[in-house]
């Protein structure tokens, strides 16, 4: 096959309020597949579908610290640039974040955009949404029991996306472009459940890394 030219930058963007193990398993899951160069982690700043956030952005960059601070073997890097968006009262959108990540990182890096299923099932109301594939791969975890029939997603998007489906080897010898499903990820985890079982002081350790879980109950988030 000889030497592969491309490095390997795995994108996990997200509101992160709060992170929890599902992101983290998502995480390890496709660094695992795809064994990437870089993990970039990119917190939202003011994600236009969704009303305001609970907690602060500095708050959501700390946990997201102390949730990945564990050994990936590999450099992640938290990027700020949605939150300075957001600093600056500018809308984020998927498509220009890919853009700026484009520009930085240049032709001779796979870009793998990791979004949910229900971000998958909702991919035709994004931005731009068909540009997203020239500037990226884009990989799903799916939760179990999702399939990709016209009773999950919109008709369109499952067109493009089985024209697209590629191999973990195809992602990691082009820059962008091919689509991937990982089945065999069974998280299935709500930031909403999470943040009322918080505010009712439930147990959700098992929901959060312990660090996170600590720092919430030190900072009082969620009450």
């Amino acid at each position: 096959m000889g030497i592969n030219p491309y490095r390997c930058v795995l994108i996990l963007g997200g509101s992160f309020d709060p992170v929890h193990c599902g992101h983290v398993a998502l995480a390890k899951h496709f660094v695992t597949l795809l064994q990437p160069q870089e993990l970039r982690l990119i917190p939202s700043g003011q994600p236009w579908q969704k009303s305001e956030l609970v907690v602060s952005a500095e708050h959501r960059m700390q946990m997201l610290k102390l949730a990945f601070d564990i050994d990936f073997d590999l450099p992640v890097v938290i990027d700020r640039q949605e939150i300075e968006r957001a600093q600056q009262q500018q809308p984020s959108y998927s498509v220009e974040t890919l853009n700026k990540l484009r520009a930085e990182l240049g032709d001779k890096t796979s870009i793998v955009f990791l979004i949910g299923a229900d971000q998958l099932q909702n991919l035709h109301t994004w931005k731009q949404w068909r540009q997203l594939f020239t500037l990226a791969h884009i990989c799903v975890a799916a939760r179990p029991g999702f399939t990709l029939d016209e009773n999950s997603i919109n008709q369109e998007v499952a067109q493009e996306w089985s024209e697209r489906k590629g191999t973990l080897q195809e992602i990691k010898r082009a820059p962008a472009g091919k689509t991937f499903i990982a089945q065999d990820l069974a998280w299935d985890v709500s930031a909403t459940d999470i943040r009322r079982e918080l505010k009712q002081k439930q147990q959700t350790t098992s929901l959060i890394p312990s660090k996170v879980l600590d720092y919430i109950q030190q900072h009082h988030l969620y009450r």
